[in-house]
C-alpha cells in the first residue's frame, strides 16, 4: 500500500505477499520486501516454504496464497508433514498477472526479518545486511532438525549473491539492523535467547541487547 504522509490517498501498489516483514529501498529508489514463508502448521500447512526477497513492482502480484516465489503450492516440494498437499484457494488465476519470482530465496524457516543498506561510509557500502531471526520449531515445523538462522546475511544487490556475515559476539535472535548517520558501524538489535518447546517458550532474562559492531572481516561471496 502507498499513501500520503497524513494517511490520505491510500492506494494499492502490489499484492500477493504473505508476510512482508521487512520493507525498505535501495539507494536508486527500488523498493524491496522481505517476505516470510508459510509454516508447516495450522489448517493449511505448507512444507519447506522459503522466505523470499522481492523487488516490489507496481501492479505486480506475488502469488500468495497459491504460489511461493512463482511455484504453485501444489508442487510436491511443498508437501507438509502435518497435513495433506496444499491446494489452490483462488479460482481466477487466469485473470491475474503471472506471479512474480523472488530475487532471492532464503532457506526455509530461517525467519528473515529486517534489512538495512550499508551507506558509503561503511566497509559494506551498498550491501544489504539482513537479520535471520531463526526457526521456531516445534511450533512452525516438526522438531528434530538443526537450528536455522540466528545470524546475519549480507546480500549484494548487483546479482543478488549472498555472504555470511560472522558476528562478534555471537547473536541469539537478531531481529533488526541499521546504520546511524555518519557512523560506519553496524547496529544490530538482538531479541535475546529463547527457544520454543513442546511446553511453551523457554527464555533467558537479560539476553536482549543492542549491539554496535564494526570489527568485521568480509567473507567470500557465494551464489545459489
Amino acid at each position: 500500500m502507498r499513501c500520503d504522509l497524513d494517511g490520505a490517498n491510500l492506494e494499492l501498489v502490489a499484492w500477493g505477499m504473505r508476510n512482508a516483514f521487512g520493507l525498505g529501498f535501495l539507494p536508486d529508489g527500488r523498493p524491496l520486501a522481505v517476505d516470510q514463508g508459510a509454516d508447516d502448521r495450522g489448517s493449511r500447512p505448507i512444507g519447506d516454504a522459503p522466505d523470499l526477497l522481492f523487488e516490489v513492482r507496481e501492479g505486480a502480484w506475488y502469488g500468495w496464497p497459491d504460489f511461493i516465489g512463482g511455484i504453485p503450492v501444489t508442487d510436491p516440494k511443498f508437501k507438509p508433514q502435518r497435513g495433506p498437499q496444499p491446494t489452490f484457494l483462488l479460482a481466477n488465476h487466469d485473470q491475474l498477472p503471472p506471479p512474480e519470482r523472488a530475487v532471492l530465496d532464503f532457506e526455509a524457516h530461517v525467519a528473515a526479518t529486517k534489512f538495512a543498506v550499508a551507506p558509503p561510509s561503511s566497509p559494506l557500502a551498498g550491501q544489504l545486511v539482513i537479520t535471520l531471526f531463526g526457526d521456531e520449531a516445534p511450533m512452525t515445523l516438526p522438531p528434530g532438525g538443526p537450528k536455522l538462522g540466528r545470524h546475519l546475511l549480507m546480500v549484494d544487490p548487483d546479482g543478488w549473491s549472498t555472504r555470511s556475515l560472522p558476528s562478534e559476539p555471537d547473536l541469539h535472535r537478531p531481529i533488526d539492523v541499521g546504520f546511524a548517520p555518519g557512523d560506519p558501524a553496524l547496529f544490530v538489535l538482538d531479541f535475546g535467547e529463547f527457544e520454543m518447546t513442546d511446553h511453551g517458550v523457554e527464555a533467558k532474562a537479560g539476553t536482549g541487547r543492542l549491539l554496535r559492531w564494526e570489527g568485521w572481516d568480509l567473507p567470500s561471496a557465494t551464489t545459489d
